[in-house]
């Protein structure tokens, strides 16, 4: 089998040492071709950094830059390049040290070429083996990251069915979510009311395209994971305290409703502080389902004693308004309009219905409103167009039609102040990114997590308003922004790529020059050459 030619530079300060050994073996043989000399430490650098050689061949003894000093620095340059020192009997001792800093094999001068063949051989052998094992790594993590979702997706199946052997469980949960520590955990389940008649291949369509609305909907939900079970019915696992299940349900009931023209029973299980009790919260939701089944309504169910949370009485109103106020927080204005409409409807078919009552109900929806307003940090804007307080208007007003037409417009405004504000918001976190980039680029673990985490956000969602805003994506941007400061840094600095690649927060000088070259359409030798030139 002919062997893969591995390319080979020789330093050495003596003329006639860099001009024997490329000679003194057959090296294509052997796996090896010359491409280049350099007679000091400092030349050899260039030229690993223009010639990209798998091995060096270095003499030990060198003038300004010796050959320990020289594999030191190839070893934390440039980690993948085998390095193999040349050296005279008094300096035996002295070349086994090399050793400790990664050198691969020493040859002993005067060289022999049945010496010199062996260590070539066995160099190559060992070079091939890594490659090979490199590969397959490589092959295997791309595989594992191919079916991350699926093997994820499995894992949480056997998980909710209780076939995970205890031992196995705490290391396996924590490889899929390792922000878990200290988690609560609750599971809702949504079963849709998908027709027989249909068939099965409409059925599964229909349930994909609910899935992936659900998907797309929950996406600024940091901490819910969402897949099928094994009847196909659409899990939600919440790891976070801070999320509402029970107005999250509800919002999906009548979205998947409008939106997709399917009707679901949501069940919602109880809370756990283990993740091994989460098949008990899944078994909770399946009853709650069940449960909600049996009603025949699109509504949410809760296990607790059949506590129904999707058909409120009048006697609550607190649920409606907090229905309201998450649209206008979302920005969702005609789904609040419709509810406060519906609010009203509901109020003037009430048996208790007055004008004294409607006063209070109009009243309450503006105290939560302006109180959420405050928690969000939004100050609401004085010019609303109302020449006095919404308190005060909606206690002299004296019909039922009037104060909803009052609220209405007041949500209309509040939800475009809202808006506005969460833009405002947005341009000011992506400037604030814009100038950490800008400052900070020469870190190298400078990444989308890593600024999303600075900045205390869902890395899904940083990415998407990112791209809203600059028009590309976050690693396209801050990618641009490393080339356009190693351009600055080569038309002001005689420094080399290797320098430059760390001062823009890349480690590796050969994955520089090929961004370089993939920004910039030359290498960086061609760019200073022709920046000379000018």
């Amino acid at each position: 089998m002919e062997l893969e030619l591995l390319r080979a530079i020789i330093v050495d300060d003596e003329i006639n040492a860099r001009k024997i050994v490329p000679i003194i073996i057959d090296w294509q043989a052997v796996g090896y071709r010359f491409v280049g000399e350099a007679s000091n430490g400092s030349e050899a650098l260039d030229l690993i950094e223009t010639m990209k050689p798998d091995v060096v061949f270095t003499d030990i003894s060198m003038p300004f830059m010796d050959g320990l000093e020289l594999s030191r620095l190839i070893k934390e340059r440039y980690p993948l390049v085998k390095i193999v020192i040349i050296t005279a009997h008094p300096e035996f001792e002295y070349a086994k040290r090399s050793l400790d800093i990664g050198v691969q094999n020493f040859i002993l001068k005067p060289l022999q070429a049945e010496e010199v063949r062996r260590v070539a051989v066995d160099l190559h052998g060992k070079i091939r083996e890594e490659t090979e094992r490199w590969n397959e790594y490589q092959e295997l993590n791309r595989q594992l990251k191919e079916n991350a979702v699926q093997l994820k997706e499995k894992f949480l199946n056997d998980l909710l069915s209780g076939l995970w052997d205890p031992d196995q469980l705490d290391s396996r949960f924590h490889y899929f979510f390792p922000d878990s520590a200290n988690s609560l955990f609750s599971i809702m389940l949504i079963e849709l009311q998908i027709s027989l008649e249909e068939g099965e291949e409409q059925r599964i369509l229909q349930s994909l395209r609910c899935k992936r609305f659900i998907d797309y909907a929950l996406e600024e939900y940091e901490g819910i994971e969402v897949f099928f079970d094994n009847s196909q019915r659409i899990v939600l696992l919440n790891r976070k305290d801070n999320q509402n299940l029970t107005k999250i349900g509800e919002w999906l009931a009548q979205s998947l409703h409008e939106k997709l023209e399917c009707k679901a029973s949501i069940g919602v299980g109880s809370t756990c502080k283990d993740f091994n009790r989460i098949k008990e919260s899944y078994k909770e939701a399946l009853e709650a389902v069940r449960y909600g089944k049996l009603k025949g309504s699109n509504a949410i169910y809760f296990f607790n004693e059949e506590i129904h949370f999707g058909g409120r009485s009048w006697e609550v109103k607190t649920n409606e308004i907090e229905e309201i106020l998450f649209f206008v927080k979302a920005g969702v204005l005609d789904k609040a309009m419709q509810s406060i409409e519906k609010l009203f409807q509901d109020l003037e078919k009430s048996k208790a219905f007055s004008v004294e009552r409607a006063r209070l109900v109009s009243a309450q929806f503006v105290s939560t409103l302006i109180n959420s307003l405050a928690e969000m940090g939004v100050i609401l804007d004085n010019n609303l167009s109302f020449d006095i307080s919404p308190y005060k208007r909606i206690f002299e007003l004296d019909s039922l039609p009037d104060m909803q037409q009052t609220i209405l417009e007041l949500t209309e405004k509040v939800t475009s102040q809202v808006t506005r504000a969460r833009s405002k918001k947005t341009n000011n976190i992506i400037h604030e990114v814009k100038e950490f980039i800008q400052q900070e680029m020469h870190i190298p673990e400078m990444s989308l997590s890593y600024v999303s985490n600075k900045f205390h956000m869902n890395s899904s969602y940083f990415s998407r308003i990112f791209k809203q805003d600059i028009g590309i994506s976050f690693t396209d941007y801050l990618l641009k922004c490393r080339m356009e400061k190693a351009v600055k840094l080569l038309n002001e600095t005689d420094w080399k790529a290797y320098q430059i690649a760390e001062k823009v927060g890349i480690k590796d000088p050969f994955y520089f020059s090929n961004c370089f070259k993939k920004v910039m359409g030359v290498s960086v030798q061609e760019y200073k050459k022709n920046s000379f030139s000018l």
